[in-house]
């Protein structure tokens, strides 16, 4: 009789033990140029995100997670103090976050068309007026592949005595860039 408990006990352990079938994660990347009207080179932000398949769909990657925004070089434009005129800072710096993106809706009176869809996501920055808004999708008409939109606007950074109220030059905007997969 013992045996058997001390069997279902090391049976019932290694059956909690197991970790659960997940979905498949996959990482994409994308890389966005800003740059501003003067004639220093562009700078890059790159978004990471997350992109999940269902158990029943191996094949469909759907995205689900902003994990990762850094900034290499981006142009920003301060103001500084009375008197002494403006500067220019080239902002670098990674942000680890977790924004899930919501999936956009139709269009009034529009059917879903098959293995089409669009995804939204929003941030704002905590450190300075800034907001991140951008949509990945996968259009109705012309090549299936995965395109991001969006726009980015920094407004009141400060990073040092010598750069403070720091902005991009209005909104910083993206069309139709690709969403390319990381090699892991």
């Amino acid at each position: 009789m013992r045996l058997r408990l001390l069997i279902g006990a090391v049976v019932l352990l290694a059956a909690l033990a197991a970790p659960a079938a997940h979905a498949a994660t996959d990482i994409r990347q994308v890389r966005v140029p800003i740059s501003d009207s003067s004639s220093t080179p562009p700078g890059t932000m790159t978004l990471d995100f997350v992109f999940k398949n269902t158990r029943a769909d191996k094949r469909r990657f759907t995205p689900r997670q902003l994990t990762r925004i850094d900034f290499a070089q981006v142009p920003l434009l301060c103001m500084n103090a009375a008197g002494t005129g403006t500067s220019r800072l080239l902002l670098t710096r990674t942000v680890q976050t977790s924004v899930k993106l919501a999936k956009a809706p139709n269009p009034a009176g529009k059917k879903p068309k098959p293995r089409r869809f669009a995804f939204r996501f929003a941030r704002d920055f905590p450190e300075f007026a800034g907001t991140l808004r951008g949509t990945i999708d996968k259009a109705n008409h012309g090549p299936r592949r995965l395109r991001s939109q969006g726009s980015l606007r920094i407004a009141g950074f400060d990073a040092d005595p010598d750069h403070v109220n720091c902005s991009t030059n209005g909104l910083a905007d993206w069309s139709g860039l690709p969403v390319t997969r990381l090699l892991q």
